[in-house]
């Protein structure tokens, strides 16, 4: 290569020569040695359980999944026996125990019932676009996760799906160019991008097998070559593997530009973090932090610029699996988890309580929301704002699907003052509380803003405006201060004949 090649192109101060993956000759890539699938069982948290997936799933198709629809998608697919032939009338089953354990909520409460529901409706109405692997390589053909008819019953606890019989051949029967990987890997991680970063990374490694592949294709041994060019990191990369990737790629990879017509708020990668800093900050560095802690691999990576550019283009990634000694210290914390999540704490038993305690409680209810809210649990967040809108009275007062609406409403609350994990997120969590305190400072309670914004969702549920949990937040966010909320739930309120039991100034909104 010419000494002007090299210098086209340089990394943190230091000159390189990209290498640059090879679009020919493209070698007939094996599959990852890893431990035998086997025959995999139904999905249980507390055994291991194997997933196998065509490489071209996880690479030449782009999709994005919120984290709990992945992660039921993972303990679906962690069902099905890669060995036998695939059969699409078969039903695969999830318990609402086991779901609750996958979303980190006490599934017991029937509160998220409809959370549940909304869920599976969702995961069952994706769709995306994928190459048709019997075409000339230029056909693309739309590719759905499930078929219609996905059932949740509320009696025996269990959610039913079955898979599109056109997934099926990427999940079974594969015979090389796939990757198997333990699922519980995957299942602990708080970050869907942390998922897909993991699958990736698997499809382009040959596991211990070195095929002599060096045109950049999958992961290869990291040289003295590579090790000069980062000299500030050589000890940390030294017996990894590498691949160069291109960032705008990966991002796509990670999360597609959505279709036009279709109005999504949610911004892909590419619009979403479009500087590098942001990039790095919200996906690359929790990527490298889950995967390191929770899976069989060491993660490294170094972003490179071109020489004359200022935004970094490309990255280097490295992996090395772990030593036996190291999945040691990975499995006590797998198993720490699984016993966690078995432990049930017994339930505090519920009393009248006295006119004096309902006095100190009315004290407490007005209190404004402190930061504290912003680090809790979706679970612990909702309790909270039971107790500001006098939930548990509120149950005595008004009709089961009223309640059932205003639960709703103080979970996609929750969701809104918990959900911190990007700048947006943070300052709409931020703008939330503060909505909720100003309300506080007029009403002394919630309880009139969540029942008005209870009797508005009901009214959009009856015109089929409700949709996912992450677009019904988006309506209660928006509608946070809607000066119509409150007198709605006054009129609710009178109407219930409970006025008598709350202390919320009602007269600030007489004519």
């Amino acid at each position: 290569m010419s000494e002007k090649r090299k210098n086209d192109t340089i990394i943190e101060g230091e000159y390189y020569d990209p290498d640059l993956p090879a679009q020919e000759n493209t070698p007939p890539q094996k599959h990852r040695r890893t431990r035998s699938a086997g025959n995999v069982p139904k999905y249980n948290p507390a055994s291991e359980s194997i997933i196998t997936k065509s490489n071209d799933l996880i690479q030449k198709t782009k999709y994005a999944l919120p984290k709990l629809e992945q992660k039921v998608l993972l303990a679906m697919m962690a069902q099905i026996n890669p060995k036998e032939t695939p059969d699409a009338d078969r039903v695969y089953s999830l318990s609402f125990s086991d779901f609750g354990r996958l979303a980190g909520v006490n599934m017991h409460d029937n509160t998220y019932l409809e959370y549940l529901k909304d869920t599976v409706k969702s995961l069952e109405d994706r769709s995306f676009w994928s190459l048709d692997p019997a075409s000339d390589g230029h056909q693309y053909k739309v590719l759905s996760w499930l078929q219609r008819g996905s059932t949740v019953n509320d009696r025996d606890k269990q959610i039913r799906v079955r898979f599109n019989p056109e997934i099926l051949p990427y999940l079974s029967q594969l015979k090389s160019n796939y990757t198997s990987y333990n699922v519980e890997y995957l299942l602990t991680m708080n970050s869907t991008y942390s998922m897909r970063f993991y699958e990736i990374l698997l499809s382009y490694d040959n596991g211990d097998t070195d095929y002599g592949y060096t045109n950049g294709l999958v992961f290869q041994p990291v040289t003295k070559e590579i090790l000069d060019r980062f000299p500030d990191k050589a000890q940390d990369i030294r017996g990894f593997k590498y691949k160069v990737f291109d960032i705008q790629e990966l991002k796509e990879q990670l999360s597609p530009p959505p279709e036009k017509r279709k109005k999504d708020k949610e911004k892909p990668l590419t619009e979403k973090y479009s500087n590098f800093h942001d990039f790095e900050r919200y996906v690359l560095t929790k990527a490298r932090d889950e995967i390191n802690q929770m899976t069989d691999l060491w993660f490294d990576y170094i972003p490179v610029r071109i020489r004359g550019g200022r935004k970094y283009e490309r990255l280097y990634l490295f992996i090395r699996y772990k030593s036996a000694q190291e999945m040691d210290a990975v499995r006590q914390l797998h198993a720490q988890k699984s016993a966690r999540n078995e432990e049930v704490p017994r339930r505090r038993r519920t009393r009248k309580t006295t006119e004096p305690e309902r006095s100190a409680a009315a004290v407490s209810v007005a209190e404004p929301l402190g930061d504290e809210l912003f680090t809790m649990t979706v679970t612990r967040a909702v309790r909270v704002l039971e107790s500001r809108a006098r939930s548990q009275t509120l149950q005595e007062k008004i009709s089961p699907e009223l309640y059932s609406a205003v639960s709703s409403v103080l979970v996609y609350t929750a969701r809104l003052l918990t959900n911190t994990n990007s700048e947006k997120r943070a300052k709409q969590a931020q703008e939330t509380r503060d909505a909720l305190n100003r309300i506080l400072a007029q009403q002394h309670d919630l309880t009139c803003w969540v029942l008005g914004m209870a009797r508005m969702m009901l009214t959009k549920k009856e015109h089929g405006q409700l949709k996912s949990p992450q677009y019904n937040a988006t309506i209660v966010y928006n509608a946070m201060e809607d000066i119509t909320i409150i007198p709605s739930g006054r009129d609710e309120l009178r109407s219930a004949g409970a006025t008598d039991h709350f202390k919320a100034d009602l007269s600030v909104f007489d004519e």
